[in-house]
């Protein structure tokens, strides 16, 4: 098949993971990125927090741009001869651009890889996809009894082995992105409530952790504790499995609203064969096995008890890290996941091409 995959073009975005896994199957796979259709600054296109931002502000205010993204769309679809249009942030592509590739012949499936409180504006409803698919279980429940849509489906996040894998650490890299817990990500006020106690003073006798918070710039909300944390930078690509790698925790936490799956980072750092310290919630168990290749905390006091416990354990961590790694890159990739997609969808799951190397 000739698929056209709609979404940001940048190293990390789950789009170009889905590029690479259906060329892995042996489909010719293009990427289609509207933010530069849109008009996105070229210093946000690497942030997708801004792209949402963005994308808000240019639907609400400035139509034209978005509008002629559309039809870039179109043109793009018309001009590969597309046999299905994935698209993976589902916010950006409007119901009549849906129905008029429909109209020409285009199959179209969407895969919505984030939380629910990411679409209320979401138009995707009243589109004719062929298949919706959701990381979220509780999403797709909620809109099967809701709303009485059946073409929806559950499919979880994934790794690209491509991209996360483990890459060795020079004496240099290791003194810059070192330290005893990172975390990566966007500061949530949840997030930073739970970093509290590992930045309380310690008990007696008792070093403080060396904390790394790899992100966009903290917010002015975030407590002055929390922010003076901040490593200065947000990691993308290579840079980005190495900062997982030379921390001797990397701490996960799930959005709150993410009430049924796990989030992207909890593949991305098995596959990157980094330790990881996450909250508990019960589908994790479906992809990783807790205390085996994967380690987990209950609340912010546990929080606190699990890391002086894993830090005084390196043996422990390397285990658990790289059994999770084996595991990520036999069943959680996005060749896996794509294959389940496209069989749901009654879509051809191996293409005439050959794989990709």
């Amino acid at each position: 098949m000739r698929v056209l995959v709609v979404g940001p073009s940048w190293v990390d975005s789950s789009e170009m993971g889905c590029v690479r896994g259906l060329r892995a199957l042996g489909h010719t796979a293009e990427i289609c990125d509207l933010h530069q259709h849109i008009g996105v600054p070229k210093p946000l296109q690497k942030y997708p927090l801004s792209f949402l931002v963005a994308e808000y502000l240019l639907r609400s205010t400035v139509r034209e741009p978005f509008y002629f993204a559309q039809r870039q769309l179109l043109e793009q679809a018309a001009a590969m001869r597309a046999d299905l249009v994935l698209v993976v942030q589902l916010l950006w592509v409007l119901p009549q651009t849906v129905t008029t590739l429909r109209e020409r012949g285009v199959r179209c499936v969407g895969w919505f890889p984030d939380a629910f409180t990411s679409f209320g504006r979401g138009t995707f409803l009243l589109a004719p996809y062929s298949a919706l698919f959701f990381q979220d279980r509780f999403i797709v429940q909620r809109l099967r009894s809701a709303f009485g849509v059946d073409n929806i489906h559950h499919l979880a996040q994934c790794c690209d082995p491509d991209l996360h894998r483990p890459l060795p650490v020079t004496p240099e890299e290791q003194q810059r992105y070192g330290c005893d817990v990172a975390t990566f990500g966007n500061y949530y006020p949840y997030r930073a409530r739970l970093l509290e106690p590992l930045l309380a003073p310690p008990p007696p006798g008792q070093p403080r952790l060396d904390i790394k918070l790899w992100g966009a710039r903290p917010p002015r909300w975030l407590h002055h504790q929390v922010r003076d944390y901040w490593a200065g930078k947000v990691v993308l690509g290579d840079e980005k499995c190495k900062a997982m790698r030379a921390c001797k925790i990397a701490l996960n936490t799930n959005h709150y609203a993410g009430i049924g799956d796990v989030n992207k980072r909890t593949f991305e750092l098995a596959g990157i064969g980094a330790f990881q310290l996450t909250d508990a919630r019960e589908a994790l168990a479906d992809y990783l096995t807790p205390g085996q290749e994967v380690a987990t905390f209950s609340g912010p006091a546990d929080l606190r008890e699990k890391v002086r416990y894993y830090l005084a354990r390196p043996q422990e961590r390397a285990a658990i890290a790289e059994a999770a790694r084996v595991r990520a890159h036999r069943e959680h990739t996005f060749e896996r996941r794509l294959q389940t997609l496209l069989q749901t969808a009654g879509l051809p799951v191996r293409g005439d091409g050959n794989p990709a190397s």
